[in-house]
């Protein structure tokens, strides 16, 4: 059975590249029964073949050029050999042997000063390719249904057009690297051959500073998308210049003040949008539109796998003896009846699911990044407790209800405390707990307390065009009054006397 990297190697070199069956073989020793099978199923992304290196007149004088750029460590970067000094110095000590010439020279020479970590990097143009892309996230908080959010946003740029593209997120884990990914894939309807990143936690473990591990749904999803991942080397940002660039850029224009919305889902649409119209700018360099460059890079890059790859990772976890589950130091909410029962939960970007022990959802909450809440699924316990309403005081919704709803509830009879809790659960429907207290505070306020104009104010809050719609005509039953004709000689009467 072929490792991850083998299938890899395959689907890179037969997809991305375009080998003939005949060369993957040639490259990797695997049979043609195999190469097909995997590049068939779309999973497969492959290394670069590597060149092989022909005799040069070099080199019978690399063993002494390498002495002599070793030497050169701890001296001032003035005093160190150039590619001309040693080009000289070969000719003068070697005149009838030395014939390579001083291209060929020059490039080895800077390909050994940067293996031998001679080169001074912070000054260092790197040459960006149509095909590439870098990632990274930056923090950024917002306010999503009246709540603010300490949260991430994920940065794609192309740095050969300096076209970019963000994504926001609740948080910046695994789920949420790939689901940012895999959102811009599918906007684009491309995906680069060669993404580099940072050594993020969400994708690659690092020891000893060089060794690297990637996390094994990370290289799936290389592997669904075809693309090589390229990390860079810890404390290098310069390898990845333009996305860390990038990353300030989104926050001033788009993020600035903090952006507050009800669907975070919308939002990030709306980001995307925002993406493409960025792209009207001329290049800081090339002096062309960003546009111009990003259709050429288009034409570079490969076109994304139709089928989707669902970002999740699931994790089984045991009920406690309230049908509840803990999941990073949170509690979600299932049900009673699934007290001490064996679980699983379907760990999403911005959801968590939780499943029975066949798999079958039972309940779905907002994933939630702070460390030890309680989530409670406010709609699916309404429906019972207005049911059972004189067992409302000891429900664990009730405990959880913010102060304000506890005393607007506190002297109502049951009837009354139905309509309200009918309204909660309307509203939460559509919103969050944050913004029903808001709505019952205001309500408060003007004196308006009727559940119908609660209801009526939570509408209005979150539709600032809302309006009540006219009848545009009666019903049948209402019955037709005749038009009533004003006589004002009744008055006069009234008054005892004529007015003129």
């Amino acid at each position: 059975m072929l490792t991850m990297d083998q299938i890899n190697n395959i689907r890179f070199l037969k997809r991305t590249q375009g080998k003939t069956y005949k060369e993957v073989e040639e490259i990797t020793g695997a049979s043609y029964k195999t190469i097909k099978k995997y590049e068939e199923i779309d999973n497969l992304t492959p290394k670069i073949k590597p060149t092989i290196k022909r005799a040069t007149k070099l080199d019978p004088f690399k063993k002494e050029i390498r002495k002599w750029l070793i030497s050169d460590k701890g001296r001032p970067y003035k005093q160190r050999h150039t590619a001309k000094r040693i080009h000289n110095r070969l000719l003068e000590k070697y005149p009838n042997t030395y014939t390579a010439s001083y291209r060929t020279l020059a490039k080895f020479v800077t390909s050994l000063k940067k293996e031998l970590n001679l080169r001074k990097e912070e000054f260092l143009e790197l040459k960006h390719f149509p095909d590439e892309a870098q990632v990274d996230f930056g923090k950024a908080n917002f306010i999503e249904k009246g709540k603010k959010i300490q949260g991430s946003y994920l940065v794609l740029t192309l740095p050969y057009s300096n076209a970019g593209f963000v994504q926001l997120f609740r948080g910046e884990t695994q789920e949420c690297l790939l689901e940012g990914l895999k959102n811009i894939f599918n906007h684009i309807g491309k995906v680069p051959s060669k993404i580099w990143f940072d050594n993020l936690s969400a994708a690659v473990k690092v020891f000893n500073k060089k060794e690297r591990k990637l996390n094994k749904f990370f290289e799936n999803f290389c592997a669904h998308y075809s693309f090589k991942p390229v990390f860079c080397n810890p404390a290098s940002g310069n390898e990845k210049g333009n996305v860390e660039n990038k990353v300030g850029y989104f926050r001033r224009n788009y993020l600035v003040p903090e952006p507050e919305f009800n669907s975070l889902e919308n939002f990030n649409k709306h980001l995307l949008a925002l993406c493409e119209n960025d792209h009207k700018r001329i290049h800081y360099q090339k002096r062309v539109s960003i546009q111009k460059l990003y259709d050429e890079q288009l034409q570079n890059m490969q076109s994304v796998n139709p089928v989707e790859f669902e970002v999740f990772r699931i994790e089984k976890r045991k009920a406690n003896k309230y049908g509840n589950i803990e999941f990073e130091t949170n509690i979600y909410s299932v049900s009673p009846k699934e007290k001490n029962s064996e679980l699983w939960i379907k760990i999403a970007a911005n959801d968590i699911t939780i499943l029975n022990e066949n798999k079958i959802e039972l309940i779905k909450h907002q994933r939630c990044f702070e460390k030890y809440k309680n989530i409670i699924s406010y709609t699916e316990s309404l429906p019972l407790i207005i049911q059972k309403i004189n067992a409302l005081e000891n429900t664990e919704f009730y405990q959880t209800l913010p102060s304000i709803w506890k005393e607007f509830l506190k002297d109502k009879d049951k009837e009354q405390k139905r309509r309200i809790l009918k309204v909660l659960e309307k509203i939460l429907l559509d919103s969050s707990m944050e913004i029903a207290t808001l709505v019952l505070q205001q309500a408060i306020n003007a004196g308006t307390i009727a559940p119908d104009s609660i209801l009526a104010i939570f509408y209005r809050y979150i539709d600032r065009d809302f309006k009540i719609e006219e009848l545009e005509s009666l019903p049948e039953k209402v019955p037709k009054i005749s038009e009533y004709e004003i006589d004002l000689g009744r008055y006069d009467k009234f008054l005892g006397g004529n007015i003129k």
